[in-house]
């Protein structure tokens, strides 16, 4: 399923076409052309591949991110996910429940250092570490593809238990 969002569309055209598309600082310090507001894509393949299977722009404050009963992505499709200027220190969790429950496979992001546009390769651990997010998987049989609720938000999150085996990335 493709989901069609101009504005979206038109900040990765920009940055795919090179350093001269590159936004320039204004006497403030701030991005001419940044977006307004950060915001979180999930893709249906690893590596922020595939369909673009939906978009939701975060505004720093803890939410839960709506799947298909909303407006922000589709159920049990989504192996990554790719982040528009989002701030360091934002925790976001994705789990295999739509209830978030811990009994079944989950997986947490923290940003640890700003990039205009970051891509999570997979909520399971894959890859070689980097810095700019840290992740860790709850394993309880797999939770690429299997995402059913996301939740994000500026701070740490309470509880944090694991029926399977921690990973970590």
């Amino acid at each position: 399923m493709r989901l069609h969002n101009a504005f979206l569309m038109s900040v990765l055209f920009a940055t795919a076409c090179g350093p001269e598309s590159e936004p320039v600082p204004d006497e403030l310090g701030t991005q001419a052309g940044a977006l307004a507001s950060p915001v979180i894509t999930f893709w249906e393949g690893n590596f922020c591949g595939g369909d673009q299977v939906g978009s939701y722009p975060y505004n720093s404050a803890a939410t839960i991110i709506p799947n298909s009963s909303g407006s922000g992505w589709s159920n049990d499709e989504a192996r990554s996910m790719k982040l528009f200027q989002v701030p360091v220190g934002t925790v976001i969790r994705v789990y295999n429940s739509s209830s978030g429950s811990h009994g079944d496979d989950w997986s947490e992001i923290v940003i640890n250092q700003y990039a205009e546009q970051l891509c999570v390769t997979s909520f399971e651990v894959t890859g070689t570490p980097n810095p700019y997010y840290s992740l860790r998987y709850c394993d309880t049989g797999g939770l690429d593809g299997k995402v059913s609720q996301v939740r994000a938000q500026p701070y740490a999150f309470v509880g944090d238990s694991c029926t399977g085996t921690w990973r970590y990335y």
